[in-house]
């Protein structure tokens, strides 16, 4: 039995993943640090690679139509061995979105409300997040295209302002950084934005239509790296090596517009855009949080969750680091290490496992 009543169609899951990858795009300051000018590169590099990997998600999807991730590793593993990896899933979505709100804390502490207390941003942040769960996947589906389009508005026209302040030659010499650097920017970037979309395993069950699930979610997928791309070449352009100095380098970039002494101090407009962005991610990452753990527990609906968890997650946020730094280390270590089995290995085993036993079988036919 499915928690969720909702549908989305194909068209609104393209916007969901796009506005999903959108939504890390203060992640990449946790690898400017890392990988400096060659930031691009990585980020290609990392679709490249995690590319065919979510592609297995939505075959695996296609494969058990209506089911949602929980379901699918109880079919897949049994019920004991399932739910063992289900748990696996619901400690990394609880991890993730608890990085995630701080983030939002973070970016408002230093850069724009730095008198109002950090838990005052976590608490709204959250409150916001879970209102919009309560309304369900399907309401996140007709809304998804509204974010997109803002995260798009602003990076583009904040790029074509900063056109005569960048300096191409800040992206030589090409391959400096030594491989070891390389290897660890693109498993970041590979973990963090693309990885995280295995959330979708939650979520991509209730297409009304699976036809084009596999275009639109490359097309998503795509849209999101774009944005990522763009903003990583338009920070090394314009502020060069010392980008790895600034905690936020997006931040530092559009300040320096000036046009006419009419356009300058846009900085609130990324203020604006990563909290819209975040916001929409975080609000994803609690819905797949509540769905996961009712259908874990066999409850009929995932609404009485929506607060308790919402409140656990600031918690966790707000005690599990103990400053920026030590949140940008753990993220860079521990966060990408156990995170690889649930974003490269089970997926892509499950469907394996699951062409072998010919499953689903007669299941199909009682899942609606």
């Amino acid at each position: 039995m499915s928690i969720e009543r909702g549908k989305i169609n194909s068209q609104q899951l393209l916007f969901l993943i796009a506005g999903f990858v959108q939504g890390s795009i203060l992640l990449i300051d946790f690898t400017v640090g890392i990988t400096e000018h060659q930031t691009w590169m990585v980020i290609l590099a990392g679709l490249a690679i995690s590319a065919p990997v979510i592609l297995s998600y939505v075959a695996l999807a296609k494969r058990f139509p209506g089911m949602n991730l929980v379901q699918i590793n109880d079919m897949v593993y049994g019920r004991f061995l399932g739910k063992a990896v289900s748990m696996y899933y619901i400690f990394f979505f609880v991890m993730t979105l608890s990085f995630n709100i701080r983030d939002v804390g973070e970016l408002y502490v230093t850069f724009l409300m730095q008198d109002t207390p950090f838990i005052f941003f976590l608490v709204v942040f959250a409150a916001t997040c879970a209102y919009a769960v309560t309304k369900g996947i399907e309401v996140l589906g007709r809304v998804s295209h509204l974010f997109v389009v803002t995260g798009l508005f602003v990076i583009i026209s904040t790029f074509i302002l900063l056109i005569d302040q960048m300096d191409f030659s800040n992206f030589l010499p090409l391959f400096e950084l030594p491989f070891i650097r390389i290897f660890q920017g693109i498993h970041i970037v590979s973990i963090i934005p693309f990885g995280e979309t295995v959330a979708f395993l939650m979520i991509m069950g209730r297409l009304n239509k699976t036809e084009h699930a596999v275009k639109r979610t490359f097309f998503g997928l795509s849209i999101g790296a774009l944005s990522l791309l763009v903003v990583a070449v338009r920070n090394t352009a314009v502020l060069g090596r010392t980008q790895t100095i600034w905690t936020s380098p997006s931040f530092q970039s559009i300040r320096l517009i000036n046009i006419g002494t009419v356009l300058t101090r846009m900085d609130f407009l990324i203020g604006i855009a990563q909290t819209v962005l975040i916001f929409f991610k975080c609000s994803l990452f609690l819905y797949v949080l509540v769905v996961a753990v009712s259908q874990l527990f066999g409850l009929k609906s995932y609404l009485p969750l929506v607060l308790p968890l919402a409140g656990i997650e600031v918690i966790v946020a707000a005690t599990v680091f103990q400053s920026p730094v030590d949140h940008a280390m753990i993220t860079q270590n521990a966060g990408i290490i156990y995170s690889v089995p649930l974003v490269f290995i089970f997926p892509p085993l499950s469907l394996l496992i699951a062409k072998i036993r010919g499953l689903p079988k007669f299941e199909r036919g009682k899942e609606t």
